[in-house]
């Protein structure tokens, strides 16, 4: 009697989480941009926090679309090598 050989399954491409990628890109970028205008100098009329918060979000904008820029090429040299 012969024994059935296991099924393998195929091996799927590995893609990136790109909930996880566009986060990370957001928070650093708020991060990076909050330091640089805290760090730069004053500007008249608008307080450190103000800002902080204004180049924060700016940084957290380019950061997010960085990070998409990565996941998806991350997610095409996956795909290319299956």
């Amino acid at each position: 009697m012969t024994q059935p050989s296991p099924t393998t399954r195929p091996e799927r491409p590995r893609i990136p989480n790109f909930k996880r990628f566009l986060i990370t890109g957001a928070v650093l970028g708020f991060i990076v941009g909050a330091v640089i205008s805290i760090m730069g100098d004053e500007v008249q009329g608008y307080t450190t926090t103000t800002g902080a918060l204004y180049i924060g979000a700016l940084g957290a904008f380019i950061g997010t679309g960085l990070a998409g820029i990565l996941g998806i090429l991350l997610d095409r040299s996956g795909r290319d090598q299956s």
